[in-house]
């Protein structure tokens, strides 16, 4: 569980939010030789990443900005996202808004859907006026796009898409299933409720894989033991600066 006084991230419903748009593979992106360079913070390594696999056509939506995820994993900066996305701003005609950063640590690379649920990224900063698309390196669960665009949302811009040079299989529909979430408050009752809120949303605003994830627990107490178990220590909270 969130340790006492920890940040919640914000999200927002969905609305009908577009399926993420993707430009390449996890696959493609790790076989470069720069990905490992970029992933550790080499801004000239992401950069040559960002040119090589960006496809500007995919992007056929007017936008004010691009918000990229800015956040540290693994103990490291990773410089790939702020690359894609300057790199899309130049393609699109839109300004790069690098005031919105991740606020804490959770060291999502190789992490399990259950510690992806437990340790959400948290966003702060100051948001920019106007119509965004947010971008990522990879898509896998979508909570870190789902928590940047409720932060954005919910502090006065608007997220008209999101963006990613990879995604994970299923993962590129944000939004779940009307069905899926009725089929889970319908199993779950006030216990699903109970547990997504001390993720600081309700079960409306989760993410596709998400809700398929808490959908294979089958068991009110399958999903009380999921939120039980304490994933995560102390390190996944800590405050992080850029």
């Amino acid at each position: 569980m969130k340790e006492p006084g920890a940040s919640l991230p914000v999200r927002v419903p969905w609305n009908g939010f577009l399926e993420v748009i993707v430009h390449s593979s996890i696959c493609k992106l790790k076989s470069l030789p720069a990905y490992y360079a970029a992933k550790w913070g080499d801004h000239r390594a992401a950069s040559l990443i960002a040119h090589a696999l960006l496809r500007a056509e995919r992007t056929n939506v007017a936008f004010d900005y691009v918000v990229p995820v800015i956040q540290v994993d693994g103990g490291q900066y990773n410089a790939i996202p702020v690359a894609f996305g300057a790199v899309l701003a130049e393609r699109i005609g839109a300004k790069l808004w690098l005031d919105v950063y991740q606020i804490n640590k959770v060291d999502h690379t190789a992490a399990d859907a259950q510690d992806r649920l437990q340790n959400q990224p948290v966003f702060g900063g100051t948001t920019p006026k106007g119509k965004c698309l947010i971008c990522d390196d990879v898509v896998t669960y979508g909570s870190t796009l789902a928590n940047l665009r409720g932060f954005l949302v919910s502090t006065g811009a608007e997220v008209v898409a999101a963006s990613a040079i990879g995604a994970a299989y299923a993962s590129t529909k944000l939004e779940p299933e009307r069905s899926l979430i009725l089929n889970l408050q319908r199993r779950y009752g006030q216990e699903l409720e109970n547990c997504t809120k001390t993720l600081g949303f309700g079960s409306e605003c989760l993410t596709a894989c998400e809700a398929h994830f808490l959908d294979g627990l089958r068991t009110v107490g399958g999903i009380r033991n999921c939120f039980a178990q304490g994933i995560g220590g102390a390190n996944r909270s800590r405050g992080i600066s850029l």
